[in-house]
């Protein structure tokens, strides 16, 4: 019998993985982070960023990602200042210093992944049960990117291990009918002890946010076939 998998769909006018946001610059990733991943299921379990659990998640899962659409980059410069004005015509906050620092901000528009964790089934259950019914809610990245559709897609045994699952569950955009062609190929990355690309995104928790580095393979599958056609969901 095939192991357990969880199968989650990350879909959302907006979302961001940031690998090297820690000061003003705020990038994003092409695809989802392992950390941002774990992020997601903490805030579905209600844990909190220093948590140990989050490291013991980390360590539990195995992570495979299917690209189903990739999307588009877009900034936003935000402004960040140490004052901020009072109802009663004053100012609170930083007086030392006023400067105000522009934040520019990444963010992947319209993007869609498939996204496959392995482990063992009663981990596995445990977050399908979190995602199902969040302590807090949960979201793509950053607080500013929720999802578009519900995450979690299916506890299944379908498959025989996260690559089969990446390259014949089906297709499933939730626009795929904004398109006149349907992708050749997809893009797939899983994470492999003996992957030739690192990845920064390993969870030691540290007040820091510094995370450490994991391998992953990166390759191409023919396309999968689609599920019947659903009513698209506007993003405008």
């Amino acid at each position: 019998m095939a192991d357990a998998l969880l199968l989650l769909r990350l879909e959302g006018v907006l979302q961001s993985w940031g690998t090297r946001s820690r000061w003003d610059v705020r990038d994003s990733a092409d695809e989802p982070t392992k950390s941002g991943l774990i992020g997601l299921l903490g805030c579905a379990f209600g844990y909190a960023r220093l948590d140990p659990k989050l490291e013991e998640l980390d360590k539990s899962l195995k992570l495979g990602l299917r690209v189903e659409n990739f999307g588009y980059g877009m900034t936003d410069f935000q402004t960040i200042t140490g004052q901020l004005p009072t109802a009663s015509g004053g100012t609170k906050g930083n007086t030392d210093d006023p400067a105000t620092i522009i934040s520019p901000r990444t963010y992947l528009q319209d993007a869609a992944f498939l996204a496959v964790l392995g482990g063992e089934r009663t981990m596995l259950e445990r977050c399908r049960a979190a995602l199902l019914s969040p302590k807090w809610p949960y979201y793509l990245g950053r607080k500013s990117c929720p999802p578009s559709r519900p995450v979690f897609e299916a506890l299944t045994e379908e498959y025989e291990s996260i690559e089969d699952t990446l390259r014949k569950h089906p297709w499933d955009w939730e626009c795929k009918d904004t398109i006149s062609e349907r992708p050749r190929r997809l893009r797939c990355c899983l994470e492999d002890q003996e992957g030739d690309l690192l990845r920064p995104d390993q969870l030691p928790l540290n007040a820091t946010r510094m995370f450490g580095l994991r391998r992953v393979r990166v390759f191409w599958i023919d396309f999968p076939g689609e599920k019947e056609v659903s009513e698209c969901i506007s993003h405008g």
